[in-house]
This record gives structure tokens, C-alpha cells and sequence, in this order.
């Protein structure tokens, strides 16, 4: 591709509250064959196929089909609800009898006694509500010839989706549709070189004051009621029939649409009382006397203003392959061709993409589908899985410099104080914790019944995680401060969680390995399947990084001498760390159980070397080897099968410094588990690989995880030997610019943020440097600045 500034356009990125200042840039124009645009040059036929625009409360994906175009329209809180979803009480008779029987070695009765008196109890419903639509937009466009060709983009620059349509007499209709933070409403406007005559409409909607308006609610006695408030804003000249509003003779068209909810962000359980209806029509009123054209670059700077922040050039495709339509160019690759890294640059800030659409200050999170959903009972309810899967959506936050897209998960943490409380209590614990997965309502229990899924007790405390990670880069106190009493709940819930092991050594009973069973003996030598066991590897990973972080901030608060902090202190030695079994890998469970699913997607007893970081993989040769079989176990045995589960592999080899295998692993993604409007495919349509992979090449680019940085540690030379990438985010608050050349370091540039202090050392391949540079300065490394390093000194 072309220099990385030839390729930005309408406006300069504004930094991050914690980043320093980057210069502007000259506006330009962006084409069809740019990085930053995908497109076909056919309609989509399906969800799947669709291009989505967001602007992280509202999402909307025009179809782009001709003559009746259908837009689906999301809002983030529309949910089902029905009744309050929640385990008996007084459940830790039952707790302790599950502990006798796991000491025991029964294992196929402490399952069936955990379903019966635990996790199959309370509530009817044993899984989450579904996040649900608002329903589709209909553009019937009438007096009109018919379509001989159409062209769809989503220019992921300026998140402007536009379609054009082509008729057979020769005229153009252009369509262009994005969705507006600023303004809080999902902004249309049509263009035609002909007069053109246009119906609106939704299923249900009626005109009532000019608006075409559509009262609803997501399904279930308590699921969030909205209202939806279409208004045409040009040409004046409208008719509102019952069902719609009709243009006719018309060249230009321009429509918003608002939607409110009743949903009470600050909580859940208590809808906001009646008058919140009038949000949607307020957010038209205010709208309406701005032009289009305001209105559009308004959103594009406010879209840009996070977007810009990180350019990647991966080398040049040739100008035959980049005029492809994204499909095609998918098709090659899946083919096992490797010319096109253009394509590559254009997933990964895909991934960025639809984080700036689907996550903003003061929204909710992404959930399993972004913001984008069309149907009313999603797969998997399009919830928040807590396992891997909402943690994964936001690894790309830091990285790639939108850290401030992070706040809503934050958010969402404290929204689920109460009932995440209340779920403690009833295990007779303390402090707060989550299951394997909920919904918008903070619904707290073991989900799914089955132990394989409802032994997950940690959902909550991966959560927290992303606090300590979202300081770590900003090195501001205040994050900590602001969060302490959230990393004392989730403390206090482990600490309370733990009991000696046989060996006196400190560990979660019960535990499981986030939905993969293992095989025991039984007393007749018969193997059978079971799932609930004691000091598994994921949950004492899990219990290591809680522990780890909330000393780590305790120190940087001051707040060393609180009698949780000096117990969580006194106890850590104590604690069981996950060992390396008679085979060499890391072993899932503590007791050398075989795995039933040895291709397993997931690879939670990895959790301590990536994204956690109780495993040092560059000072721990063995512990190293053991994490590489591991890997190597799981993958020869068809593991890696859901886009995810490969987004999780991509980033395990690139913090292993292994740029063959993580570059096998991002073809694989794009190859095996990637629709052609390049969303993750699970299958279905899942986001957190999207969100997964992009956060892969990030840490395939740069490390910050130890002591210093690592330059372009597992980038894969051959397949890249030219590049530059711009605006990575590292740990300690520094900005890193780096370009190579024929397989070579060629140039970095550090940048320290406001809150970066002392000296940092500087890694690329067997060479360090260290550098010191004032918060506001940048400073430029070449090669010759790197010496050797010493035989004391980390070899990677």
C-alpha cells in the first residue's frame, strides 16, 4: 500500500485523554481500494453478509437490496426479560457436602449432587435473556426502473455505510447511512440523479405528528420498552399514510432515526419512570436544523478522532487484486494465496472498528454480537459469556489506543454489584461474584445447569482484570482509586472461595475448566466423564491474578496496611500454582486426568500466560516449553475451531515471540472462521474473534508485558518484510511508532505519555537500548542504537 498519510482523510486524530498530542494530518480523499474500505458489488442476502455502522448505543446494517431496502435497527438495551433468574439460599450445606465429595474421588456423584442442589436450583430459568431488535427500516423505492448493478461499502474510516445502485436506464440512487454519536441518532440520506418516488415504513410503526413512530418491547413481562421515531427531514413534500411516509418526485431524501428505552443505567431493576419516550423525539427536534452534510462530519470527526490513532502498513498488494471486492479478496486467501497484506491491515482495523461502534463512554459493553442483531432469541442470546468471550471483546482496547473504550465494561462491573453480591451471599460467601455468563439485567447465578458450564465461579473476577490492564497503560491512579471498592468485592470472594488442599496448599474447591470435562477411573477401571474437580489451572491462574492485582494496587494507592491487603499478602505463598505434568504440557486439571475433548476451543488453563501474566514465558524456559505443548497438543488434535478459540491461539504465539505460528493462525482465522463481510464466524456470527484477532497482531507488533518493550517480537518477516505500523499503545503510558524494511528494524519512535516516569528498556530481537524520556517527548531508535545483550540478560 501507500504511505501510511496519503491514506487519512477529513480530519486529523485527536488524542486520547492518554496519549500525547500526534500532529495533524492533510485531508484526502479515501477510494474503493483503500485499506480502510471493504465493499461487494452485490447485495447482501443475509445478516452475515451485511455491513454494520454504530455508534455504540445504536447500530444499524443497510442491506443494500433494491427496489425494497431493508435496514436492521439496534439499540444496545433493548433485552427480553421475564423473571428474576436465581439460585436457592443458604446453598453452603450443599457447598461443603460438594467439597467432601470431591476430597473423596467421587466425581461422578459430586456432578449430579451439584446439578441437584445447586445449580439446578431456584429460579426456572437457568440461562441468560437475549439481547433482541428494534426491527427493520423498509425504503421502498417505486416509479423507478430496476437495478442492474449495485455497489455496497462500509468506509471504516469514517463509518459511513453507502450504497449505490445502478438502474437500467442508466440513473444512480446513492444511499448512505452511518450513525451519529454527536447527534445520538442513525442519519439516511438518498441521493438520486432522477426524480425518485419513496416509501418508509417498519412492521408496526404509524405516523402519528409527521414521525413515523414504532411503540415496543422486548419480549417477557419485564423486557425493556422502547420507542422508535423516524423523521424526514427533506424534501418537504411528504405524505404519511397510515403505515409510512411517501415521497414522490423527489432527488434528495435525508431521514433520522432516534430510539429511547426505558432501561435505567444505573439500575436494571428499576425501569426509568414514564417520560423517557420523550428522549426520542428530543434527539429529532435537536437534530433537525442541521444539515446533512453537518450532521455527516460531525460523525466522521467524532468517529475519526479514535479511528486515526493507529495506521498499519503492511507492505503493497498489487492495484489488480485491491480493486476486488472484499469477498473475492477473501476467496484468494482462503485459496492459500499470501499477496494480499492489505487485506490483513483492513481486518485488523475492522477489528478497531467495530469496537469505536459498538463501545462508548456512557454505553454498555459489546455484547456477543457487537450492538447488531436481527433476531428475538439470538445464539447464546447474543449475552455476556464471561469466560473468555466479553473479556476478549475489549483486549484490543489498550493496545490500540482506545483506551477510553473501555469505561463500559467498567460500568458494567458496578451495575452488577448487587446481584453479583447477592450471589455470593447465597454460596455463603463473601464479597462478589458472577457465573459463566449473563445479560443486561446482572442476572447472577450458575448458568446452565450443567456443571460443565455452571462451575464457573470467576466470571466476575476476569471481569476486574481490565481494570488493573486499563491502569497499567495509562499509569493513572485515579482508575484505581475509582475501581478499589470493585477489587475488594471480587477479592473477597476468592478469598473466602479458597480451602487447603491435601497438601495443606490453598485452592478453589470446586472448580472446573470452563466447559471441557475430564476422564476418571472409576474403583471397576471404567473411564467416565466428569467436569467438577479441585484447583483446576484456569481457576488458580485466576485466583493468582486477582491476588497479584490487588496488591499491585494497594502499593500504588497507599493502601498497603488494610487487613485484606495483608492477608491477601500473607496467604499468596500459600496459594496452589498449576503444574507441568508427566508429558511436558501444562496440565488442565491438578490431577492427571485425560481430557475428553483433547481438540477442546477452550484454553483457559492458559490463562495465566496470555492475556494473564502469572506465567513468565521469557525468563521460564520450562514453563515456556510447557505452554508451546500445550498449544501444540490442543491444535494437532483439531483444537482452534471457533473464530475465538483461534483469535485466543493468534495471541498466544505472538506473546510466545513466534511470528511462524501466529501468522499460521491469523490465515486461519481469515481463512476458516471469517464471513465475507470479514465478522468472526463461530459458527454463527460472534464478534469476540473480530475484537481477539485484532488484539493478536497488536501483540504480534509490540510487547509491554515485562520489564520494558519489545519491538515487532512475532512479526512474520517473510510475509511482511516492508511496514510500518503507527499509534500502538505500551504499558507505562508510551505512544511506539516502528517501521522495518526488508526484514529489518528500520526506525522507532517512543512517545511518553503525561504519567510515564524513569527509564524504559527497549528489546528487539537479541539487542536492547534504554530510553528516558520526559512525559510529552518522543525519542527515535535505529539499529545501530541497540547493543548486545549481556548472558545475564533475558535471550528474547
Amino acid at each position: 500500500m501507500t504511505c501510511l498519510t496519503c491514506l487519512t482523510s477529513i480530519s486529523a486524530a485527536a488524542p486520547s485523554p492518554d496519549s500525547p498530542e500526534r500532529p495533524a494530518q492533510e485531508q484526502t480523499v479515501v477510494t474503493s481500494a483503500s485499506p480502510d474500505v471493504i465493499w461487494d458489488d452485490q447485495p447482501a442476502s443475509d445478516f452475515e453478509l451485511a455491513y454494520p455502522v454504530g455508534n455504540g448505543r445504536l447500530g444499524a446494517m443497510p442491506y443494500g437490496q433494491f427496489p425494497r431496502e431493508q435496514i436492521l435497527i439496534n439499540e444496545e438495551t433493548v433485552w427480553a426479560n421475564e423473571e428474576p433468574l436465581f439460585m436457592d439460599d443458604n446453598l453452603a450445606e450443599h457447598l461443603e457436602k460438594v467439597r467432601q465429595l470431591e476430597a473423596a474421588g467421587d466425581y461422578s456423584t459430586l456432578d449430579t449432587y451439584f446439578t441437584k442442589h445447586i445449580s439446578g436450583t431456584g429460579s426456572l430459568a437457568k440461562n441468560p435473556c437475549s439481547y433482541q431488535r428494534i426491527g427493520w427500516l423498509h425504503l421502498d423505492y417505486t416509479s423507478t426502473a430496476e437495478a442492474a448493478q449495485t455497489r455496497r461499502s462500509l468506509d471504516l474510516a469514517t463509518g459511513v455505510a453507502r450504497t449505490v445502485f445502478t438502474l437500467a436506464d442508466g440513473s444512480t440512487i446513492t444511499q448512505d447511512v452511518l450513525a451519529s454519536s454527536p447527534d445520538d441518532v442513525i442519519a439516511i440520506q438518498i441521493t438520486a440523479d432522477r426524480p425518485l418516488s419513496l416509501k418508509v415504513s417498519m412492521e408496526g410503526g404509524v405516523v402519528k405528528d409527521g414521525d413515523l413512530v414504532l411503540h415496543g418491547s422486548g419480549t417477557g413481562t419485564r423486557g425493556t420498552q422502547f420507542v422508535s421515531r423516524v423523521r424526514l427531514i427533506e424534501p418537504d413534500a411528504v405524505t404519511a399514510a397510515e403505515n409510512g411516509l411517501t415521497i414522490t418526485d423527489a432527488r434528495t431524501v435525508t431521514l433520522y432515526q432516534s430510539v429511547a428505552t426505558n432501561f435505567n443505567r444505573l439500575d436494571s431493576s428499576n425501569p426509568l419512570p414514564e417520560g423517557w419516550q420523550h428522549k426520542a423525539t428530543a434527539a429529532l427536534d435537536a437534530v433537525q436544523p442541521k444539515s446533512f452534510p453537518q450532521v455527516r462530519t460531525d460523525a466522521i470527526n467524532d468517529h475519526r478522532r479514535f479511528f486515526n490513532r493507529v495506521r498499519l502498513d503492511c507492505g503493497a498488494t498489487a492495484a489488480a487484486i485491491s480493486r476486488l471486492p472484499t469477498r473475492k479478496r477473501l476467496a484468494r486467501l482462503k485459496a492459500e494465496r499470501h499477496d494480499d497484506p492489505d487485506l490483513i491491515e483492513t481486518y485488523f482495523q475492522f477489528g478497531r472498528y467495530l469496537l469505536i461502534a459498538s463501545s462508548r463512554p456512557g454505553t454498555m459493553p459489546a455484547n456477543l454480537q457487537g450492538i447488531w442483531n436481527p433476531y428475538e432469541r439470538a445464539p447464546w442470546g447474543s449475552d455476556y459469556h464471561l469466560n473468555i468471550n466479553l473479556e476478549m471483546n475489549y483486549w484490543p482496547a489498550e493496545t490500540t489506543n482506545l483506551g477510553e473504550l473501555h469505561q463500559p465494561l467498567f460500568d458494567l462491573i458496578r451495575l452488577f454489584q448487587p446481584t453479583g453480591r447477592e450471589m455470593a451471599r447465597r454460596l455463603g460467601m463473601r464479597g462478589w461474584c458472577m457465573g459463566h455468563s449473563t445479560d443486561i439485567w446482572g442476572h447472577a447465578r450458575l448458568m446452565g445447569q450443567q456443571p460443565c458450564w455452571a462451575g464457573s465461579f470467576f466470571g466476575g473476577q476476569w471481569l476486574t482484570f481490565h481494570i488493573l490492564e486499563h491502569y497499567r497503560f495509562n499509569q493513572n491512579p485515579a482508575v484505581l482509586e475509582a475501581n478499589w471498592d470493585l477489587l475488594t468485592a471480587s477479592t473477597e470472594f476468592v478469598d473466602s472461595w479458597l480451602i487447603p488442599g491435601p497438601d495443606g496448599s490453598l485452592m478453589a474447591r470446586p472448580a472446573s475448566s470452563p466447559e471441557n470435562t475430564f476422564l476418571f477411573e472409576t474403583p471397576t477401571g471404567e473411564l467416565k466423564p466428569a467436569s467438577l474437580s479441585a484447583g483446576t489451572s484456569y481457576d488458580q491462574f485466576m485466583v493468582l491474578q486477582v491476588f497479584n492485582d490487588y496488591l499491585e494496587a494497594a502499593a500504588v494507592l497507599g493502601r498497603e496496611s488494610e487487613p485484606l491487603v495483608q492477608k491477601v499478602r500473607e496467604i499468596l505463598p500459600r496459594v496452589y500454582r498449576p503444574q507441568i505434568g508427566h508429558d511436558g504440557r501444562l496440565m488442565e486439571w491438578r490431577l492427571p486426568f485425560a481430557e475428553k475433548s483433547p481438540g477442546h476451543r477452550h484454553i483457559s488453563h492458559l490463562l495465566g500466560a496470555f492475556p494473564g501474566n502469572q506465567l513468565d514465558l521469557d525468563g521460564n524456559e520450562r514453563m515456556r516449553a510447557a505452554v508451546v505443548k500445550t498449544l501444540a497438543g490442543r491444535l494437532s488434535r483439531g483444537g482452534a475451531g471457533t473464530g475465538w478459540s483461534r483469535a485466543w491461539t493468534i495471541g498466544m504465539f505472538a506473546r510466545l515471540s513466534d511470528p511462524t505460528n501466529a501468522y499460521k493462525n491469523l490465515h486461519a482465522i481469515l481463512a476458516r472462521s471469517t464471513l465475507d463481510n470479514l465478522w468472526d464466524n463461530h459458527p454463527p456470527f460472534q464478534i469476540d474473534g473480530n475484537f481477539g484477532a485484532t488484539a493478536a497482531v497488536a501483540e504480534m507488533l509490540l510487547h509491554s508485558h515485562g520489564h520494558g518493550i519489545r519491538l515487532l517480537p512475532a512479526l512474520p518477516f517473510d510475509r511482511w518484510p516492508n511496514g510500518q505500523v503507527t499509534g500502538l499503545r505500551a504499558r507505562g503510558d508510551y505512544t511506539v511508532d516502528i517501521s522495518w524494511q526488508d526484514g529489518q528494524l528500520k526506525e522507532a519512535s517512543i512517545t511518553a505519555g503525561p504519567n510515564s516516569a524513569g527509564t524504559l528498556p527497549v528489546h528487539w530481537q537479541q539487542t536492547r537500548t534504554a530510553v528516558s524520556p520526559t512525559p510529552g517527548t518522543s525519542v527515535t531508535l535505529h539499529p545501530h542504537d541497540f547493543k548486545p545483550k549481556t548472558n545475564n540478560e533475558d535471550s528474547r
